[in-house]
């Protein structure tokens, strides 16, 4: 994973489609984990409403301190999935999140990307509203949560801009 702070001098030297070609057409951004964990091997918990929503607001208002997930080239069409098993695309290490829990399928010809929660314990959220069995839309700003982790789902642009924007008028700089 790479922080907003590093991604920071890549969006102020490459024009957007060129930080495109490197990102991919979209970017999932989330807090950094709490603390390293053996989640991977761990019985699955019970997400927490209120970790939930602080997660959420957090998402909000720590853009700097936020960390912009990896994740691997896409096809024209493409699944991603989002887990706590090593061979999911996503590898999110937390005990609230499935170990197969959600996944991402991205159109290239609709430049669209939806997401379903696959049997999970705790359920895929979209913006606080549960998805149940049904595969949604996911739009520029959305925030996804699965188990008690959340998703800031922004497309590669929009991420450039907010770099940009923030080279531009200091924002996130630390100064005395």
């Amino acid at each position: 994973m790479l922080s907003v702070q590093e991604l920071r001098g890549l969006g102020a030297a490459l024009p957007p489609s060129a930080f495109q070609r490197q990102l991919g057409p979209f970017a999932l951004i989330q807090r950094p984990p709490s603390e390293a964990s053996t989640a991977v091997l761990a019985p699955t918990r019970m997400a927490a409403p209120s970790e939930i929503e602080q997660g959420m607001l957090a998402l909000l208002f720590e853009f700097e301190h936020l960390r912009v997930a990896t994740l691997p080239p896409l096809n024209a069409t493409d699944r991603l999935r989002i887990g706590r098993r090593m061979d999911c695309d996503l590898v999110v290490d937390d005990a609230s999140v499935s170990k197969m829990h959600a996944e991402l399928r991205w159109n290239e010809a609709d430049q669209r990307c939806t997401v379903q929660d696959l049997g999970s314990t705790n359920g895929t959220f979209l913006n606080a509203r549960s998805l149940g069995g049904r595969e949604a839309v996911l739009r520029d700003g959305d925030i996804l949560s699965v188990g008690n982790v959340q998703f800031w789902y922004l497309l590669t642009r929009t991420l450039h801009e907010r770099l940009r924007a923030g080279e531009a008028t200091g924002l996130g700089s630390r100064s005395g």
